[in-house]
């Protein structure tokens, strides 16, 4: 074929590839004249056919002005420019298999990590509340130095002063969460609701689903009891039916009629099934509720008057409260150091989650990272294999832009197809992390893959197509000519190409560190949780709460409480009896669930110092068997006898840390101490003096992160029975009697809800489970780290080598060892390394102390943790490293020689 021949079949593949069919015979033939008449006369100045032929094409600025001049005349849109780009892409990327898996599957996993974890974030720190004008809700915390004082209640004076004396605040609602059991004809279950005051869904901004709301005259002694059920629990248990709006339902022996449900909304501290006025509960109603001022058992909420802002709010509060606090000193502690905080109500619902959800948005953004870096770093390596086919494309006519948007299309197509596959990785995600989220935000159930996460995927997507499109060097449209004149290589930026490799190598290597370091702190945590002692002797113990009568129930009457203890005791005594089982005792709170009612506590004798606060014990009830079938030791005294019974003298048994606080180097048995404080008078329990006959143990009741909290133990028989709690102790597979504890149970109280059916063991695993999950998410994160920056590390080395054989076969020709060459390429992999480990170890530094919060047992920078992540990222780095060493000594000089 002859030269013009090549050119002209050349020739008709651009034009096609820029307008997407061929072009007209006339343009064709003008093009072709244009070609011959300059390079004959090239020729005619003495240049060579071949180098004539380059210039030609090159005149008047190339061919792609006249591709351009084709696709302009025949007036064809972009579109067809594009659609060829992506046949293109989709058939280079085919015949590029490896590249295309490996980089789809990178992609998939940093985009679908992100995309996951965004989910959670956004649903529970970022999306609007659905409650109407969500930004002006404010939540009240008041609060007090000591332990369960974090996050007090108001009681109904303060909330009144609040709602008179804060003209910023455009309403106050009260919410006091309460549980209750619901009877039916299915059985009795308690569920958790909250007792609100009619103007609560107004202030809170929330609409039916059906039917109406609670309003201002649901308040108030003698209306009918009201019910709201949430979306959530009439789509539960009433599977979404209408009709339930106007039907009477048994809540603690009272009826109330449901007169609606409520739009899906968070609440806090914790997800209720329904709302009920007021009246539901006497005690809500009762003198002592409605003038004790401290008689705390109201939350707050409030919105924010028209043209208020948060910090007037927050000032007229504190003025309020000040003047409160002179006025009513018997009511104040000045040694607890009583506060009130305003605090917007989307910031409530979302802070116990948010140090351990942006650590895991970090930690997913770290692997994109790596995940990026790696993915450059292979299309740098296939980039330097192109520049052949991207000079010959430049030299058929191809211009910057149209090279560049080539390498666009063909990121875009690897981007998105693992974006796609991230979906799937996502939506496994967000299942996994709902779990997590729910233990600390009421907002879990919002979290879902909707229009603006996956609007961030595809934002990500496209971002990395960008980033990955412009690493590639192209010219500059001046140097065009020189460029394709030394076939792509003069001005490829080679050196800077190899910079920018190993710079994202050592990005992965950091980022890496700073991941396994993270992880390393968290799984040290675990490990320091798993050899805390939970106070108890054995762990084959199994607890249920079995509820007899409700607490109105009792305090409304309490002559049925003979009858339930009555009842308790049938139901210890026959389990007691089944094959296996050691002992059984009755008390309550179960052992390490915590949560029992506290109060403050004086001994007889003991005076506390000006501004000192007084101890604070939490209330517990125990039978006589119940250290025993617990395993709780008693460290001084004795345990409960049958005698201590109502009408005997009142004793208590206290743990070992109210012992300290209160006797301090003393031996406490035969001393008396007494409940106090003014909100005994709400409560049944009276200030006598109780004479302490038993020192017990310390347990974990508030968790194994959890300090360990003073408690004081009185005998089951001196109290109602508001909480039953049956602790069964074995001599081993306690789980194995699970259901015939429970068959007993029910036969003995058919309508009593049986709740918590658990051992020891799984309470314990439960209160540890979050920083598992914790500790899994991100060690995962680390693992994956650090395989992308291994195969990240060899892959350059690797490549390295590729481009170093000639150089390799010269040095081992004139006398170097294959021990020299291993060393050569171990040094340039161990310098990267280095820099890397240096630079994570600093970056780790700083997110140990972020980390904070999240550690148990464990310092920040605990300096084990980080030898061991060092050493361990060394140890991959070196085999990374050593995989392309061990192929640069293998190769043969002499092939190498006649190669070249």
């Amino acid at each position: 074929m002859s030269v013009f021949g090549s050119l002209r079949a050349a020739l008709a593949r651009v034009t096609g590839l820029f307008t997407g069919r061929r072009a007209d015979a006339d343009l064709r033939a003008e093009l072709e004249a244009h070609l011959e008449m300059h390079t004959a006369e090239n020729i005619r100045r003495g240049m060579h056919p071949n180098e004539a032929r380059r210039h030609a094409m090159l005149s008047a600025g190339g061919l792609t002005q006249a591709a351009e001049s084709v696709r302009d005349r025949r007036g064809l849109p972009w579109v067809d420019g594009v659609a060829a780009d992506l046949k293109y892409a989709l058939r280079a990327l085919r015949h590029s298999r490896a590249f295309t898996v490996i980089v789809v599957l990178t992609l998939a996993l940093g985009i679908g990590a992100n995309t996951a974890i965004f989910s959670v974030v956004r649903g529970v720190l970022l999306k609007p509340l659905p409650n109407r004008d969500g930004d002006r809700l404010v939540y009240l915390r008041q609060s007090a130095d000591g332990p369960g004082q974090g996050d007090l209640d108001f009681s109904v004076p303060e909330v009144t002063d609040l709602r008179h004396g804060v003209p910023s605040l455009g309403g106050i609602a009260e919410y006091s969460p309460w549980s209750v059991v619901y009877q039916s004809d299915e059985g009795a279950v308690r569920i958790s609701v909250g007792l609100i005051t009619g103007n609560y869904f107004e202030i809170m901004g929330l609409s039916p689903v059906i039917g109406r709301l609670t309003r201002p005259s649901d308040d108030g002694p003698g209306v009918p009891g009201v019910a709201v059920l949430t979306h959530e629990y009439w789509m539960r248990r009433f599977h979404g039916d209408p009709s339930i709006v106007g039907k009477q339902l048994r809540f603690d022996n009272k009826l109330a009629t449901v007169i609606g449900v409520l739009q899906p909304a968070p609440f806090y501290p914790r997800p209720i099934d329904a709302l009920l006025n007021m009246v539901m509960s006497e005690h809500h109603l009762s003198a002592q509720m409605v003038q004790g001022r401290t008689h705390r058992m109201t939350a707050v909420v409030a919105r924010l008057a028209p043209g208020a802002t948060l910090q007037q709010a927050r000032s007229e509060v504190a003025s309020v409260y000040t003047r409160l606090q002179g006025e009513y000193k018997d009511a104040y502690d000045p040694a607890s150091h009583y506060k009130v905080a305003v605090i917007p109500f989307h910031e409530v619902l979302g802070e116990r989650a948010r140090l351990t959800l942006w650590l895991l948005m970090g930690a997913a953004a770290f692997v994109l990272i790596i995940a990026v870096a790696n993915v450059a770093n292979l299309t740098l390596m296939r980039g330097v294999r192109r520049e052949h086919e991207i000079a010959v494309r430049a030299a058929l006519g191809a211009g910057v832009a149209r090279l560049r948007r080539l390498l666009l299309v063909e990121n875009l197509v690897l981007t998105i197809i693992g974006a796609i596959l991230g979906v799937g990785i996502a939506l496994g995600g967000v299942k996994l992390l709902v779990s997590l989220a729910s233990r600390y935000s009421p907002r879990a159930n919002e979290i879902r893959l909707d229009f603006v996460v996956l609007g961030f995927m595809l934002a990500l997507s496209v971002a990395v197509a960008l980033l990955l499109s412009f690493l590639s060097s192209l010219p500059r449209e001046g140097a065009f000519a020189s460029w394709i004149l030394a076939g792509g290589h003069r001005t490829s930026g080679g050196l800077r190409k190899h910079r920018l490799q190993r710079g994202l190598v050592v990005v992965q290597i950091a980022v890496s560190v700073v991941l396994l370091a993270g992880a390393g702190l968290l799984t040290r945590t675990m490990i320091r949780l798993a050899d805390v002692s939970t106070g108890l002797r054995t762990e084959e113990i199994l607890t249920m709460e079995v509820t007899l009568l409700t607490p109105n129930e009792l305090l409304s009457n309490p002559a049925a409480d003979p009858a339930a203890k009555t009842r308790y005791e049938q139901m210890r005594r026959e389990i007691a009896a089944l094959p296996g089982v050691v002992d059984v005792g009755l008390g309550s709170p179960v052992p390490l669930r915590g949560g029992g009612a506290g109060f403050d506590v004086k001994a007889e004798g003991k005076t506390t110092a000006i501004g000192e606060a007084l101890p604070h014990a939490e209330l517990r009830t125990a039978s006589p068997e119940f250290f025993h079938s617990a395993g709780i030791p008693l460290l001084r005294g004795r345990p409960f006898a049958s005698t201590d019974g109502p009408m005997s003298g009142k004793v208590v048994i206290i743990n070992q840390t109210l012992a300290e606080r209160l006797f301090p180097n003393e031996d406490p048995v035969g001393k008396r101490v007494a409940w106090t404080g003014e909100v005994l008078k709400f409560t049944p329990i009276t200030s006598d003096w109780r004479t302490v006959v038993g020192v017990a143990g310390d347990t974990q009741d508030g968790g194994l992160d959890a300090p360990r909290s003073a408690a004081m133990f009185m005998p089951f028989a001196q109290m109602l029975a508001i909480g039953g709690g049956i602790i069964v102790r074995a001599d081993s597979n306690v789980t194995g009697l699970t259901n015939a504890a429970t068959r007993i149970v029910r036969r003995i109280a058919p309508t009593a809800p049986i709740e918590h059916v658990l051992t020891v063991a799984q309470i314990k695993d439960e209160s540890v489970s979050p920083r598992r999950l914790n500790a899994a998410l991100v060690t995962s994160f680390g693992l994956l780290a650090v395989i992308i920056a291994a195969v990240g590390i060899a892959g350059v080395l690797a490549f390295s080598v590729s481009a170093r054989t000639n150089e390799i076969g010269i040095r081992m020709s004139l006398g170097a060892d294959s021990g020299r060459v291993q060393r050569m390429i171990l040094g340039e992999g161990g310098t990267l390394l280095v820099i890397g480990l240096a630079l994570g170890v600093a970056g780790a530094f700083f997110v140990a102390g972020v980390m904070r919060g999240l550690l148990f047992g464990v310092a920040p920078h605990d300096p084990l943790t980080f030898a061991g992540v060092a050493v361990l990222m060394a140890a991959i780095g070196v085999v990374a490293c050593w995989i392309p060493a061990l192929r640069a000594a293998r190769i043969d000089p002499a092939i190498t020689m006649r190669a070249s």
